[in-house]
């Protein structure tokens, strides 16, 4: 976790939750890791990390088949790499 925003987001959907409303928490490039109650369980992530990364930086990649982006947005793998996941150097901010 780099600032907290995904415990924030969780708790806020709870309590909106546990207050009657219809809340719902997307996901957007990986799987939350949290301590507590995942409010998006069930939820796909919408865009997969690993699908942006390399679209991003290989041509090659744009093109590829959709099976192999299926597999590149699978949770098992997103989740796997979301706890591998470390912060970027400086050379890569804002790129």
């Amino acid at each position: 976790m780099y600032c907290g925003g995904c415990l924030r987001d969780n708790a806020l959907v709870a309590a909106l939750r546990k207050l009657g409303h219809q809340a719902l928490m997307v996901p957007l490039y990986l799987p939350l890791t949290l301590d507590e109650e995942d409010q998006s369980a069930g939820t796909p992530v919408f865009f997969g990390g690993i699908n942006v990364y390399l679209q991003q930086k290989t041509a090659l990649f744009r093109g590829a088949p959709g099976w192999l982006h299926d597999l590149f947005s699978s949770r098992r793998l997103l989740t796997w790499a979301a706890g591998r996941r470390r912060r970027p150097g400086r050379r890569t901010w804002g790129s």
